[in-house]
């Protein structure tokens, strides 16, 4: 370990030799795997009954996907199995310090590695990203040294883990910027205060001195964005950047407990200082070797192969969101955005007219409509900057309503309206409902937002802020190609057959996600400032609850109360089972709320021709 520290040395970037890089890698990776089996062998009530990994309760997870496999972790499961492991594990981490021969060196590599895996099952709870890195590193260095008689097999070896390593940092840097927690400071004291790591006096010198701390937390997201750095300048950045990355491990180590981590990160920067280094380096016997450089090359191509066919990918997509369903209308609000709508039914009745959540467009209502539209004129449509829908005028939050009550006004002339709104559209649906008066017959909230809420409910507070982040990085990431990457989720495949790809295709096109963070930005700052006065609202309302809302969020379910005694007649309604989104793109669930909203409808007729009765009497 001597040799590499003079490498360490800012400004001083000789190459280091191969074998020297691959010594100092495999033995601090070697340290994480040594620290650990002392742990769990000093711990061995957490394997005990009632311990977090008693095998008798963990093996459920496991027998249920792979019995076969199962009856092989049975076996490691035995407490003599397992702790004959660990001493094993023990012994090579040890074995990888002594002046061993190289066969030597590759068995114990192999041990390391392998009893990982054997031992994975065995302690389920508890593993973390420490855990990954330092498998990841043994299990390269294992095929390093197997191989070492070919440089260019060691060269790529480490070459890999020093680019996982710069991309581990750098994603863990990016990821923190867009959380206003993060850029803030409030992150920090927070992370010191948990119950399983923190410490109490750091927490409170962070809590006491709030400027320190947010310079703080900007020092780290600048360490892990420019983490990339260490290439930069020929590698001569790279020992200073590897220092602060050390430093802030080790005050982690400190101050939250991760000590594997210290030792697991650090194990990777030998190959991080070889593949930022000078490409020549001359031995003690004065030979000179070149480190083979195929593998970031290789990677380099790849990379910029799938950048470019997932731009071309990323085109299409915009093409078939662009394109809609074929038989959409449009129409230009005073604001100077161009809706696209879609309008089915008999031409006669109210008018019902559906408003999308945020970041939903109007194929999320296809079974409601599907359902809605025999009876009743249906209409659907996309707000500004989502599907065919352009934003092409200056954006607020009046925005939206002007744009919903201009398209209302548009489509039903003088006939009733019922306004049906989901989540965020909801809330939208009660203040145009405002702005259109007596022209609305009704109004039916399914699971609606609450300008409230970010102030009564903890909960939906705390989603705010990741929400913020997500749609930070989401626009940014889908410009760039990366839709391709999005899993399809499960809210896909439970919308009608016919509009799935076109969903899936918005779902993973930057337009819709630009549109939502433009929109969440608005609705944010309008929910933050919200004085506590609902607009007056005339028409009579219906109400639906998700059940799985009211049970994580309570206060949620108050709020929806309080939406129902704002209005002179309300029906409340509670769907058990289904969550915030279920409650209108499953089929069960939408089949349900579209038959209250058509018993809700059929109400307000029965009333109107009550009171038209009594007028004439």
């Amino acid at each position: 370990m001597g040799r590499l520290l003079k490498y360490l040395r800012p400004g001083l970037r000789a190459a280091i030799p191969r074998d020297t890089v691959l010594t100092a890698t495999e033995r601090l990776g070697s340290l994480t795997h040594l620290v650990s089996s002392l742990e769990y062998l000093a711990r061995e009530r957490d394997r005990a009954w009632g311990g977090p990994n008693n095998w008798e309760v963990t093996r459920a997870i496991f027998v249920s996907r792979a019995p076969k496999l199962t009856k092989a972790l049975d076996v490691v499961a035995r407490r003599d199995v397992t702790r004959a492991l660990h001493v094993a594990r023990v012994l090579a981490a040890v074995a990888m310090w002594a002046p061993v021969p190289k066969g030597a060196r590759v068995a114990a590599n192999a041990v390391l590695s392998g009893s990982q895996v054997a031992l994975y099952a065995r302690h389920l709870y508890g593993t973390d990203g420490a855990d990954q890195v330092s498998f990841l590193v043994q299990t390269l260095a294992t095929i390093a040294r197997a191989g070492q008689r070919r440089p260019a097999l060691v060269d790529a070896c480490l070459w890999f883990i020093a680019l996982q390593s710069v991309l581990s940092y750098t994603v863990s840097g990016w990821a923190k910027l867009p959380s206003a927690t993060w850029r803030s400071g409030r992150a920090l004291p927070g992370i010191t205060r948990t119950l399983t790591y923190g410490d109490p006096q750091v927490w409170g010198l962070l809590t006491r001195y709030p400027r320190a701390t947010r310079v703080l937390a900007h020092g780290v997201l600048a360490m892990e964005c420019g983490f990339p750095l260490v290439f930069a300048a020929r590698g001569r950045a790279a020992p200073l950047v590897l220092g602060s990355a050390g430093a802030f491990h080790l005050v982690n180590a400190r101050v939250m407990g991760l000590g594997r981590f210290f030792w697991s990160f650090v194990s990777t920067y030998p190959a991080v200082l070889y593949a930022t280094g000078p490409r020549e380096a001359t031995a003690l016997d004065g030979s000179v070797t070149r480190r083979d450089d195929a593998l970031p090359a290789a990677c380099a191509a790849v990379v910029a192969a799938f950048l470019a066919g997932a731009q071309a990918a990323r085109v299409q997509r915009a093409r078939v969101v662009a394109a809609g369903r074929g038989d959409e209308r449009t129409h230009v609000a005073a604001s100077g955005n161009t809706l696209s709508y879609r309008r089915s039914g008999p031409e006669d009745g109210p008018i019902m007219l559906l408003e999308n959540g945020l970041c939903a467009t109007a194929e999320h209502w296809e079974w409601i409509a599907g359902m809605l539209s025999p009876r009743f004129t249906t209409v659907t449509y996309q707000r500004a900057g989502y599907g065919p829908s352009r934003c092409d005028g200056d954006f607020r939050f009046e925005t939206m309503v002007d744009d919903l009550v201009g398209l209302a006004r548009h489509v039903a002339g003088d006939r009733p309206i019922v306004l049906i709104g989901h989540s965020l559209g909801g809330y939208l649906a009660v203040l145009a409902a405002a702005r259109l008066g007596t022209q609305v017959s009704g109004i039916a909230l399914i699971d609606s937002s609450h300008p409230a809420e970010l102030h009564r409910s903890p909960r939906q507070a705390k989603g705010a802020d990741g929400l913020s982040g997500a749609l930070t990085l989401m626009p940014l990431s889908l410009r760039a190609g990366l839709g391709v990457l999005l899993q399809r989720p499960d809210w896909v495949d439970k919308l009608p057959e016919h509009v799935r790809e076109l969903s899936l295709a918005q779902y993973r096109d930057p337009g819709m996600w630009v549109a939502a963070a433009r929109e969440w930005r608005a609705t944010k700052h309008r929910f933050e400032t919200f004085d506590g006065d609902l607009p007056t609202i005339s028409a009579p309302m219906l109400v639906i609850t998700a059940g799985q809302t009211a049970a994580a969020d309570p206060v949620q379910a108050e709020l929806h109360d309080e939406l129902a005694a704002a209005a002179p007649r309300a029906e409340r309604h509670t769907l058990a089972g289904y969550d915030h989104d279920q409650v209108i793109s499953d089929e069960p669930a939408a089949a349900a709320v579209a038959d209250l909203v058509v018993r809700f409808v059929d109400s307000l007729n029965r009333t109107e021709v009550t009171a038209d009765v009594r007028d004439a009497s």
